[in-house]
């Protein structure tokens, strides 16, 4: 349990509307619904909004909020406001809920994800987790390591830079030594996006190097070469 301050956007399930935190309807509901998500602090996405219900309806003047404490376990929270110089005593229950991308269709490996592709739906903290990609803007221009299904939550991990190196597939290397720079044909044992670190084969002395995807087709390789027999 703990003490909570922080006002923020509301979701009022208790009271069957949904409004901003400055619309003028259920006053007290408002008030908890801002403190219980304060709870959560900076780990909670701007936009994430309260459900709160409460244990049994109050329709009293609101002067002041002494405390409030919330079970995250449970969900469940203890209040003491000052109505009308007399400290009433509250209680419920509160679900918190963030925005989630999600596909609105199948996306595959290799496709460039676009804001299109994207939708976003509400879920309980709880539900969306922190396994889950948060924030639509960060997928966009990437691409899925594996089939995306319409609907489901991305995983971290399982998007990255689109492919531009393929497995097996012909590739330059580019060798770069201070100011010498050279380039040789090799042949990619893994695939990659930019900014990835591959292993290609240098088809000319049959060497294993590892180096850093470049551009469509490009690795390159920094520093002194240790060859390696594949």
């Amino acid at each position: 349990m703990r003490s909570i301050r922080r006002p923020l956007a509301v979701l009022l399930l208790g009271t069957v509307l949904a409004l901003p935190l400055q619309a003028a309807a259920g006053p007290v509901e408002s008030r908890l619904a801002e403190e219980l998500l304060a709870s959560l602090g900076p780990s909670v996405p701007a936009d994430a909004q309260v459900a709160v219900t409460l244990g049994r309806p109050f329709d009293g003047r609101l002067d002041a909020v002494r405390d409030i404490n919330l079970d995250p376990r449970t969900g469940t929270f203890q209040a003491r406001i000052l109505s009308d110089g007399r400290i009433v005593e509250l209680n419920g229950r509160a679900e918190v809920e963030v925005a989630m991308p999600v596909p609105v269709r199948r996306i595959r490996p290799g496709e460039i994800i676009e804001a299109a592709d994207l939708t976003t739906v509400r879920l309980s903290l709880d539900r969306a987790g922190s396994g889950f990609i948060s924030s639509a803007d960060a997928l966009i221009g990437l691409s899925p390591r594996r089939q995306m299904p319409a609907g489901r939550l991305i995983q971290v991990g399982s998007v990255g830079a689109p492919i531009v190196v393929q497995r097996n597939r012909p590739v330059t290397l580019v060798y770069e030594d201070g100011a010498l720079v050279l380039a040789a044909r090799g042949r990619a044992l893994q695939e990659g996006g930019v900014g990835d670190v591959v292993r290609v084969m240098n088809i000319a002395s049959s060497t294993i190097v590892t180096g850093t995807v470049t551009g469509a087709e490009t690795v390159s390789v920094n520093g002194p070469r240790i060859p390696q027999r594949p």
